[in-house]
């Protein structure tokens, strides 16, 4: 089960994913088709820790409506043409499924 859909309105920006397809013998990524998808940016400073157990800079949480697959491989592009960092994700569940994504992003 999806959000509903009343809560769209709250998702006044637009951002656009670039899923990660193949990695090359050099371990750089290459992309496949993007999706542009509806959001909610919060600007926020703080330490985390990355997946492979860094700490770094979080700059702000993007909140994603619906079920969106990114992982931390994945590119996501503002609507400002800035090319953030994506940290972590986090796909929060209730008592039927997932709903929505949320994506941690530094610079």
């Amino acid at each position: 089960m999806s959000i509903e859909t009343a809560y769209l309105e709250l998702f006044s920006e637009t951002v656009t994913i670039f899923a990660a397809s193949t990695m090359d013998a050099y371990g750089k990524w290459s992309y496949s088709a993007s999706v542009s998808v509806p959001a909610h940016l919060v600007s926020e400073t703080r330490m985390t820790v990355a997946p492979d157990g860094r700490e770094v800079v979080e700059t702000g949480k993007v909140y994603l409506y619906g079920q969106v697959n990114v992982t931390t491989d994945s590119k996501i592009l503002f609507a400002d043409g800035s090319l953030p960092t994506i940290i972590g994700v986090e796909k929060p569940h209730d008592q039927v499924a997932w709903h929505h994504t949320v994506v941690s992003v530094g610079k």
